[in-house]
């Protein structure tokens, strides 16, 4: 499987848009791209005349690989990914192994870590408590890559449906049946797991599958679009508690989806049923670096 990484500096390639969307195979794509070094014709045509693709299909995909890019190229011109937007990069190997450990843990374990490791690590050991009013410049800290690194940024904070309660919202594009982890230990404050991996336009706006996990503080983290089906594999519900990097799902495509993709925002404090409004937060560092995660068939 072709895994492209997060925040790539090539540009979405259409293969991966193909591909993330179900209309071909990695080999398809392998296949295509062996025959377009002899004939120098455009993949998109090759597929076609393959019969794995119509024009149709490859249109579509053209206009959404235009999309990406566009988003890519608005969110880059921001300015520096670390210091304007809430960061979605996978920690260096030192980072990794320093990252917040659950609020549980608090004063027990810390204890081991030197003077100089709480100085240079400060950010991940607060609790998310302790920052009652994040903001870009100073976003909520302690969240792990909750696809241990895979996929890449479709969507970003304001982006063109990420707006009003889900202006902090990302989105992560990725195959269907990508491991999703917990970004954070916490409680499962509620699921659902019925609706079909067909995306569609506004009117699923409701109809989608997800985990919300309530962390230390009452902020609560949510996890939209998930693949039907991952409760019968992870076997978690309300009310359980789950461990920083714990597998929690799969991502799919499911609701309003324009294709495969796994949708993630961090949201005050509220009712435990209803969605509250995004926050500004970071992610660095694997949430399992130990696995290698496998799609999910």
């Amino acid at each position: 499987m072709l895994k492209p990484r997060l925040y790539s500096p090539d540009k979405v390639r259409v293969g991966d848009v193909l591909i993330q969307k179900g209309l071909i195979t990695a080999d398809n794509l392998r296949q295509a791209l062996l025959e377009q070094q002899e004939s120098h014709e455009k993949l998109g045509e090759i597929l076609i005349q393959h019969g794995v693709l119509t024009r149709r299909q490859l249109k579509a995909a053209l206009s959404e690989q235009r999309w990406r890019n566009w988003v890519a190229a608005f969110v880059l011109s921001l300015g520096s990914l670390s210091s304007v937007a809430p960061r979605l990069a996978v920690a260096t190997p030192n980072n990794v192994n320093n990252l917040m450990k659950p609020s549980a843990e608090a004063g027990q374990s810390y204890a081991r870590k030197t003077d100089q490791d709480l100085s240079a690590n400060a950010s991940f050991y607060q609790p998310l408590a302790a920052n009652p009013n994040p903001t870009v410049a100073s976003p909520l800290q302690g969240f792990c890559h909750p696809l241990n690194g895979l996929g890449y940024l479709s969507q970003g904070i304001n982006g063109p449906t990420h707006r009003g309660r889900m202006a902090y919202a990302y989105d992560l594009a990725t195959s269907i049946g990508t491991p999703v982890y917990a970004m954070r230990a916490g409680r499962v404050l509620g699921m659902q797991d019925k609706y079909p991996d067909t995306g569609g336009g506004p009117e699923k706006i409701s109809k989608f599958n997800y985990v919300m996990i309530e962390h230390d503080g009452g902020y609560r983290s949510v996890y939209v679009h998930l693949q039907q089906g991952f409760r019968s594999t992870v076997q978690i519900k309300a009310g359980d508690r789950v461990a920083k990097g714990q597998l929690i799902g799969y991502s799919g495509n499911s609701g309003w989806s324009t294709g495969p993709h796994l949708h993630i925002e961090i949201q005050r404090p509220g009712s435990a049923f209803g969605f509250t409004q995004s926050v500004p937060f970071a992610v660095a560092g694997t949430c399992n670096p130990s696995t290698v995660a496998t799609t999910r068939s």
